[in-house]
């Protein structure tokens, strides 16, 4: 039989324990997060927020409307396949904070045209997470 000392550390040991692994899972998904500053116009701007830990490397797709090209963008696009109207950056070695995308489109994009994805491995876990961003 334990003794009333020695159980109540134990309670208190496997609670911390429980509450750091919930609190860990709660977060995981969460390391990356992307609104649009602007999404209108022939300026568009997408801001991530980067978690700690930072992915090692992070995947952004930019979706635009039909007949839609990129002109330029900072940090330059990876990969841009017309057909599709889809440009791509691949983002390696990260760090914690905001990052933002520039781009200059050819033609002026209306409200609600544009859409883009992000995907990113968790370093803690090996997830893979993909987060939609509209609008």
């Amino acid at each position: 039989m334990l003794n009333p000392k020695t159980s109540l550390n134990i309670s208190v040991f496997m609670g911390t324990l429980l509450l750091t692994i919930l609190s860990s899972q709660i977060c995981a998904g969460n390391l990356v997060s992307a609104e649009y500053i602007t999404s209108e116009g022939k300026k568009i701007v997408m801001e991530l927020k980067i978690q700690s830990p930072a992915p090692n490397t992070i995947i952004v797709i930019q979706h635009l409307p039909k007949d839609t090209g990129i002109k330029q963008s900072d940090p330059q696009f990876d990969k841009y396949n017309p057909k599709r109207c889809e440009a791509k950056w691949l983002l390696r070695k990260v760090k914690p904070g905001n990052l933002r995308i520039l781009m200059e489109t050819t033609g002026s994009v209306k409200a609600g045209e544009i859409r883009g994805e992000i995907r990113y491995k968790d370093p803690l876990t090996g997830t893979m997470s993909e987060v939609q961003v509209s609008p």
